[in-house]
């Protein structure tokens, strides 16, 4: 059962943020050789033979190398971060014909052309290394229960992610009709490599900027979030430019409300978003520190620990559409409760001790200790509600002593 729900969770990986830009760019490169029956098939399943190393070489790393535990624990390297930022945005300029340009060899290197087969098979592994940040909750549970199991039982789970993420790719060169009504060249075509190289760019930001701001942070204070300006103003450029072409080229007027639509909400949604995520938000976190945490019990406290970490998209859904509910944020400020964070997007040793301390091996991670220390509640993907029956299980614990 669990290997059935890693392959759907990887099949799920595509849907995250940072994988859905590659998609059409895969797509358009299968529709030009979709004539082709035989290249097409060859191109998608060198993608999909990618995707599949890469989770393999999770799955090997895991299970044989000591001390690596976690499918997202390459992140928390900020310079593997700064890395993948590099490669996605060398790759983010190429669609925008920057390198017809004389530039050094081995940038060609590194973003090979994407109909051919070393191509197809580096993009793969590209957009498997750009999911692991969105594990959780597609696939975040069997990859935990993965990597406590046997050598064999792990790469077996891995392998499952692997496949089930690259399975669409094999499905649509299996069968090229799929992709024939992709634009092959032209305006319209041009268009969608553009806007999503604008996307690529952002992806490119966002891991750039974490990565700075993790070197740059000194736990237990968080580290910057300014890098979320750059990340969504680039996206809004993307919907503007979406906006602005759709005028230009499009004939019939349900095309232009279409897609004009759909880049004013893209450029409407990232200006709030940037407000939102790059602001300090409406909880007083303390940062956690051990003789902190150990404090706050001592005062006969419930602790509320929020383990998270700034390369986590799913932990920003969580916070803002669960922590920061009104409810949520009245509970959390009551006399009684402290609300600490552990953020481990930097060297934080500490942090991913008492991580590794409950019991998990990812984030997100939300666990709610009573007064004695002990955990009521510890869960990755949550609820207002039981949040908020867990707080109050831990206050009428502490009443109970009394």
């Amino acid at each position: 059962m669990l290997l059935i729900v890693a392959a759907f969770g990887g099949m799920l990986l595509n849907l995250t943020p940072c994988v859905l830009p590659l998609i059409p760019i895969k797509i358009i490169s299968l529709s030009h050789a979709a004539d082709d029956r035989r290249r097409c098939f060859l191109l998608g399943l060198m993608m999909s033979l990618g995707v599949l190393a890469f989770w393999a070489g999770m799955g090997i790393l895991i299970a044989l190398v000591s001390d690596f535990s976690a499918t997202n624990q390459l992140f928390q390297y900020p310079l593997f971060t700064i890395l993948v930022g590099t490669i996605i945005g060398i790759m983010a300029l190429g669609m925008f014909g920057f390198f017809s340009l004389r530039l050094p060899q081995f940038i060609y290197m590194i973003n090979p052309r994407q109909d051919s087969l070393q191509g197809s098979f580096g993009l793969g592994i590209l957009a498997a290394i750009l999911s692991t940040p969105c594990t959780a909750p597609f696939m975040g549970a069997a990859a935990a229960w993965a990597a406590t199991q046997s050598p064999l039982t792990t790469l077996s789970t891995f392998a499952a992610i692997g496949g089930g993420m690259a399975l669409p790719y094999l499905v649509l060169s299996a069968i090229p009709n799929l992709v024939n009504r992709m634009p092959k060249a032209g305006p319209a075509s041009e268009l969608i490599k553009q806007v999503m190289g604008l996307f690529m760019l952002a992806a490119a930001a966002y891991f750039l900027g974490v990565g700075i701001s993790a070197l740059l942070s000194s736990p237990p204070n968080p580290a910057s979030k300014m890098f979320w300006w750059p990340v969504m103003v680039l996206i809004a450029a993307g919907g503007t430019w979406l906006a602005l072409r759709t005028l230009q080229l499009a004939c019939r007027k349900i095309t232009k409300t279409v897609f004009v639509g759909l880049g004013l909400i893209l450029i409407a949604l990232p200006i709030w978003g940037a407000v939102r995520l790059a602001d300090k938000g409406p909880i007083d976190w303390t940062h956690y520190t051990p003789e902190r945490f150990e404090a706050a019990l001592e005062q006969n406290k419930v602790v509320v620990l929020d383990f998270t970490a700034e390369w986590c998209l799913n932990c920003k859904a969580l916070e803002e559409g669960v922590l920061h509910n009104r409810k949520i944020i009245d509970a959390l400020a009551q006399a009684d409760v402290v609300a600490m964070k552990v953020d481990i997007t930097g060297n934080n040793p500490a942090g991913k001790a008492k991580l590794k301390e409950v019991g998990r091996l990812t984030v997100p991670l939300l666990v709610v200790f009573s007064p004695t220390g002990k955990s009521v509640f510890k869960s990755d993907f949550y609820t207002v509600d039981q949040v908020l029956d867990a707080v109050k299980r831990a206050l009428n614990s502490k009443e109970s002593l009394k």
